[in-house]
């Protein structure tokens, strides 16, 4: 049955040779039928099939029956791809998992080169994250490898993995950050005014900043793979020369690989430096969570205000698919680097709830908000220390914040409720700590009482904090 496409939702059409499409959910890609073989032989070839099955690539099917393209200019054919569950874009994680991104282009850059192919395109949006792995989805940017010797992607690599990185090394700008700002990633001009003095003469800023931005449009070129570039004569050595710039870039990489801080941020060691809970509270926190997530109309969890992820890691030990999301840098980062290592279904996402990550791209309609994403996607949202951070930092009422997990329509919730008489609480609130003195957990309970029932409710034993599971009324 051909898939009509005046149903679906345009989200790639960058790429001459096909788009991307999705609809309820699924998503599609159209690929001219000048690409059709290419592309036959590519996902048919044992070396992607391998790569599928270790998750480098999503799996890809073709559809049945053709549809004409949107301009009835050119006949495509139609793929199908797995949805990643809950991607996680460039503009949404931490540096670490930029520099898994920019390692796996690069793998995957050399074994699709010792089979003959080479990848057109380096794009950090290449690279969608699911539960804390990186997966690469575009596979229009494979083409047969030509005998120029010059990958064509280089200065995009740089724009993308490179200068981000290096920028975090030297003045910790995060690289999310950027993204929002820059599609196309950072140029080395740009780079050029915020990196000085000697650290812009020293690999990889002299390569990937400092020469193209010396020599102008001549640097241009050279990172472009443009004349300035070697130029092979046979197969042999246009693979000799592409594997020595890969082989170059790698060592670039690995030496902005991001390390852990040396001064740990302020919610990184939270779970070992708190001690406004007591280890029985700890105890009971963690059993009321693993309680309320552990039934069977519960499969999705969103856990906003994670940290580094001690309560998301109970919900996907329970069987949850979680997206962990906080804005701490630094307690993201060491959730990821655990889940490196670890496989458990949770996605971190670097997430500041009172501003959430805007919709980007072309008439901001290529990459959707993380509301938009979010809405209607979880069974349960826990906000654990969270609702006492909104009314300080965000200056949200209770109303507001119970507006704002409506409309993410979960069918129950995981609170604590701190009340502003707590040590903490008045800590964040400061001189402001007067405009909570009549805020009480009766307010809190009336509020959310109106729209969901208190299914369970646990005090804990140093006072002030409560924990509730709530679901939604019909």
């Amino acid at each position: 049955m051909a898939t009509n496409i005046e149903i679906l939702k345009k989200v790639s059409w960058r790429d001459p040779s096909g788009f991307v499409a999705k609809k309820n959910g699924r998503i599609f890609r159209a690929v001219s039928t000048q690409k059709v073989d290419d592309v036959e032989t590519l996902i048919n070839a044992p070396w992607y099939r391998q790569g599928v099955a270790d998750g480098w690539f999503p799996q890809s099917e073709w559809v049945a029956g053709r549809v004409e393209s949107v301009t009835d200019t050119a006949p495509l054919r139609w793929l199908e791809h797995r949805a990643v569950d809950f991607p996680c874009y460039p503009h949404e994680i931490t540096a670490l998992q930029l520099y898994d991104a920019a390692k796996m282009t690069l793998q995957i850059a050399r074994t699709a080169l010792a089979h003959g192919w080479i990848i057109k395109d380096a794009s950090a949006w290449n690279i969608l994250f699911e539960h804390g792995k990186p997966r690469f989805c575009d596979i229009l940017s494979f083409e047969r490898m030509d005998e120029s010797g010059v990958w064509i992607a280089y200065a995009q690599f740089c724009r993308h993995f490179l200068i981000p990185l290096l920028l975090y090394r030297h003045t910790g700008m995060q690289t999310s950050a950027l993204f929002v700002q820059y599609r196309d990633g950072v140029q080395p001009e740009q780079a050029r005014r915020i990196i000085g003095g000697w650290r812009a003469y020293v690999q990889p800023a002299l390569e990937a900043v400092t020469l193209p931005t010396f020599f102008g449009g001549m640097g241009q070129s050279r990172t472009s793979g443009g004349a300035s570039a070697p130029k092979a004569r046979s197969a042999e050595l246009a693979m000799f020369l592409l594997a020595r710039t890969l082989k170059r870039l790698e060592k670039h990489v690995d030496a902005l690989k991001p390390a852990a801080s040396a001064k740990p941020s302020k919610w990184e060691n939270y779970e070992a430096d708190r001690d406004h809970y007591s280890a029985p509270d700890v105890v009971v926190k963690t059993a009321f969570v693993r309680a309320a997530v552990d039934r069977p109309d519960i499969a999705t969890v969103l856990d906003l205000g994670c940290n580094a992820g001690e309560f998301s890691k109970v919900a996907a030990n329970a069987g949850k698919t979680v997206v962990a999301a906080d804005y701490d840098h630094g307690a993201l980062s060491r959730l990821y680097q655990q889940l490196r290592d670890v496989a458990l279904p949770i996605s971190p996402i670097l997430l500041d709830i009172g501003r959430p990550t805007p919709a980007v791209g072309w008439m901001n309609q290529e990459v959707d908000s993380f509301m938009a994403r979010a809405a209607g996607k979880f069974d349960c949202i826990m906000a654990l220390g969270l609702v006492h951070h909104l009314l300080v930092s965000e200056r949200a009422s209770l109303p507001m914040i119970l507006e704002f997990f409506l409309s993410l329509a979960p069918r129950f919730l995981v609170l604590e409720w701190i009340e502003p008489q707590d040590r903490r609480f008045a800590e964040i609130a400061g001189i402001n700590e007067e405009l909570y003195a009549g805020m009480s957990i009766d307010s809190f309970e009336r509020v959310f009482c109106e729209k969901y029932t208190i299914e369970k409710k646990q005090p804990l034993v140093a006072g002030n904090r409560t924990l509730y599971f709530l679901e939604k009324k019909n």
